[in-house]
């Protein structure tokens, strides 16, 4: 069985015990889609990085009525989650994206300072700083969710036609981004990451389907089954393998669709697998946990690890991170190590 090691913030010493992972440091280059990985070590992340507020009840939650209960505030948003476990494993970062001029908006840049990310966000200074409402019931599952996030449709395409927009994406080695960013600028943004690894992760049911245009130019998609379900039109009750076949019908390759603490389906270059899951020992929180594994999942894929090991890699670091886990190396990596050794390998689906 395994411990988890906690850390506090501060600026990295950036360690990865790659060996124990069993994946040599230096991998080969090779082509996936038709695009060439090679180690890529420098990430721009577009879209969220916001306040999170999660309000977690301390007894069984009672609907439509006054839950008492603890509220926590902190840094939040997809691509921000998937920037902490990526400063983790010793990626340079960049963060491009919106905020207002707000304590909200300082609390992000300063906290993307601490991390050693790159800050190339745009702030309006009249506009409030998006965030995030998240209500947990005793167990930290999610109740309800109320997302402010209207000022991400400001990063219109016309934004990302800047000259220095360009050239950051130019000189980054993989594109990972969030469906909060409006769908014109979404396929964008695609086509001028053309030529390298490009992700997304969903975000919502209601803003996946923004993705829908870039589909066939994303190297990966990383999607609950609600957004999963929303993104190919299936009835809400299909389960992930189901979704999983007609993500394949749909001529995406590579897809990974969480569902919670339940099975988790991976479409790995046409094949779906399925992964079981750990039975968690704790639940600290739930939220971020899907950013945190396409944040570790992306990392590794573009190190030239199959795609299904590397969404179980990120299936590991979702763990620590919602068993309360450190988010800072090397007490991450350790973590993330004990639970993959104790993960059962990913089985194919008969189709």
């Amino acid at each position: 069985m395994f411990s988890f090691r906690k850390s506090v913030w501060s600026r990295f010493v950036l360690f990865w015990p790659v060996d124990s992972l069993r994946v040599p440091l230096v991998i080969h280059r090779k082509m996936v889609n038709g695009i060439r990985m090679s180690n890529a070590q420098s990430f721009l992340l577009v879209g969220a990085a916001h306040i999170d507020r999660r309000a977690r009840s301390q007894s069984a939650f009672v609907p439509a009525a006054s839950n008492p209960g603890h509220l926590h505030t902190a840094v939040g948003g997809a691509v921000f989650n998937a920037a902490v476990v990526l400063r983790a494993v010793g990626a340079e970062v960049a963060y491009l994206g919106a905020r207002g001029g707000d304590a909200d908006g300082e609390l992000v840049e300063s906290t993307l300072s601490e991390m050693g990310v790159r800050d190339c966000a745009t702030t309006w200074l009249d506009r409030a700083t998006p965030s995030y409402t998240a209500i947990l019931d005793d167990h930290g599952d999610l109740v309800a969710g109320i997302a402010d996030m209207a000022l991400y449709d400001f990063l219109s395409p016309r934004f990302f036609a800047r000259r220095h927009i360009r050239e950051l994406i130019a000189g980054s080695n993989a594109l990972l981004f969030d469906a909060n960013l409006p769908s014109a600028t979404i396929e964008r943004l695609v086509r001028e990451a053309s030529g390298r690894p490009t992700a997304a992760i969903g975000v919502s049911p209601a803003k996946v389907t923004r993705l829908r245009g870039a589909l066939p130019l994303l190297s990966a998609v990383f999607l609950s089954r609600a957004e999963a379900a929303a993104l190919v039109d299936a009835d809400a009750s299909a389960d992930v393998v189901e979704l999983a076949n007609a993500l394949v019908e749909r001529g995406i390759r590579q897809a990974s669709i969480s569902d919670g603490p339940r099975l988790l389906a991976i479409l790995d270059d046409g094949v779906v697998l399925q992964q079981e899951p750990l039975v968690l020992p704790n639940v600290a929180d739930v939220t971020g946990a899907g950013d945190t594994l396409a944040g570790a999942a992306f990392f590794w894929f573009c190190q030239g690890v199959p795609f299904k090991e590397a969404v179980r890699r990120g299936m590991a670091a979702a763990f620590v991170r919602v068993a309360g886990g450190a988010l800072t190396a090397p007490a991450f990596s350790e973590n993330s190590s004990a639970v993959l050794a104790e993960m059962p390998p990913a089985r194919p689906v008969a189709r």
